[in-house]
């Protein structure tokens, strides 16, 4: 019986540990831009959203902080990964991933839609 439980409990701390590293993939994504238009670009994202604050941003490392309505804050790294290529990386600032991944994909996709509708020569 004990081996039972021994073996339960280490298969569902081996779940939460794939969930959470599932979770973590989910808060990264690369685009085919520049860091600095990236970095605008989500700038943009989370003020044409009416539910964000930002709080704090930095240019130059690439970094912001926001605020959802409901007072969660995360935060966003942009990095340059490429001559051409750069990610993102959107993060709860507590590490509580309680919430999911729904607000980035929320600013993932207004970014992707902003990608869409901008000339090719200024990317």
């Amino acid at each position: 019986m004990k081996r039972f439980l021994l073996t339960l409990i280490s298969v569902f701390w081996v779940s939460c540990a794939f969930a959470q590293e599932s979770m973590l993939a989910n808060c990264n994504k690369n685009y085919p831009i520049s860091a600095d238009n990236l970095y605008m670009l989500t700038l943009s994202s989370l003020n044409s959203q009416g539910q964000f604050e930002v709080i704090e941003m930095q240019s130059k490392s690439g970094y912001i902080l926001f605020r959802t309505t409901n007072k969660k804050e995360y935060i966003v790294t942009i990095s340059k990964e490429g001559s051409t290529t750069s990610s993102i990386k959107i993060l709860p600032a507590n590490s509580d991933f309680s919430q999911g991944t729904s607000i980035q994909k929320m600013v993932f996709d207004t970014i992707d839609l902003n990608i869409k509708n901008i000339p090719q020569k200024v990317l």
